[in-house]
């Protein structure tokens, strides 16, 4: 499938400029384990339930964490191990998606929401990927969680995060074995205000049809306040869509896009977002100064 070039422009530099409007400071943590007390809405449930013999536990660690381990087993038609909390009111009505900050073992979870609403088995599932003994911190868009049951994807229904009531993590990728996930937190992230949209749409044009300067100047003024107040994370979703931008741009030489598409490279194996946004500001930075050298 071909996409129109000033299109996908054009939607990358309305989240660019939509950034600014963002309630980031309304972002919820939802699940975190400092209090050992919170340890107890918590639980496990294994494929034993469906006769399976793979099993797990968790427990607080030292660091104020929660360590999810156990056997991963295929045996009796098996294959499936999860935690998950108790229902509650989570009140993510304004939600575009969610961070999660875990040291896994190099295995790929899903991480489950499961809404008030349900009355059978299942969840919505996305899955993320882990380093092996790392912290990484990975963000998931709420629309790529998908609707299953017992395995099978229902992609047509959609996730409607005011529904959400509970979470919870699961493995079922059929590699046999020991697994480790220790998690640090888990928190939603707010979406912007939708009756900016007119005013968005208006500096979006502008922003599109404007220079490369404009373009590295305008993502630094936004992520430079997101990132000082401890947002680092939407700084980081800014100064990338800045730099993608400008590798449509005919105004840099190639090494300079070169010198881009590596810093784009470098940011996302960063193990934090802090790290992540000084590679690509470094990569702006440098744009910038060839582009008033030029001039």
């Amino acid at each position: 499938m071909r996409f129109n070039r000033r299109a996908t422009l054009t939607v990358a530099i309305l989240a660019m400029t939509s950034a600014v409007s963002h309630s980031l400071d309304a972002n919820q943590t939802i699940a975190s384990f400092e209090n050992p007390s919170t340890l107890s809405n918590w639980g496990v449930v294994n494929d034993s339930v469906m006769g399976g013999v793979s099993t797990s536990g968790f427990r607080q660690t030292e660091n104020g964490t929660l360590l999810f381990k156990g056997q991963l087993s295929l045996e009796n038609n098996g294959g499936f191990v999860s935690l998950r909390n108790r229902p509650r009111n989570l009140d993510l009505d304004n939600v575009a998606g969610f961070v999660v900050r875990v040291r896994g073992d190099g295995r790929a979870y899903y991480l489950d929401l499961r809404e008030s609403r349900q009355m059978t088995a299942g969840s919505f599932r996305a899955s993320f990927a882990t380093k092996d003994g790392e912290w990484t911190e990975t963000y998931i868009p709420a629309s790529e969680f998908v609707r299953q049951s017992f395995g099978r994807p229902y992609p047509n229904t959609p996730l409607r995060p005011q529904s959400i009531s509970s979470l919870g993590f699961t493995l079922s990728d059929k590699n046999p074995g020991p697994f480790s996930l220790e998690i640090d937190y888990v928190k939603a992230v707010a979406r912007g205000d939708a009756n900016d949209s007119s005013s968005i749409n208006s500096e979006t044009e502008r922003a599109l049809d404007s220079s490369p300067e404009a373009i590295i100047n305008l993502a630094i003024s936004r992520g430079v306040p997101l990132f000082n107040s401890g947002n680092p994370d939407a700084c980081v979703a800014i100064y990338e869509i800045a730099c993608l931008a400008l590798l449509e741009r005919n105004a840099l030489s190639q090494s300079t896009k070169t010198r881009i598409s590596q810093s784009l490279t470098d940011a996302s194996q960063a193990q934090s977002f802090t790290r992540q946004a000084w590679i690509l500001r470094y990569a702006l930075d440098d744009a910038l100064q060839e582009l008033q050298e030029i001039l």
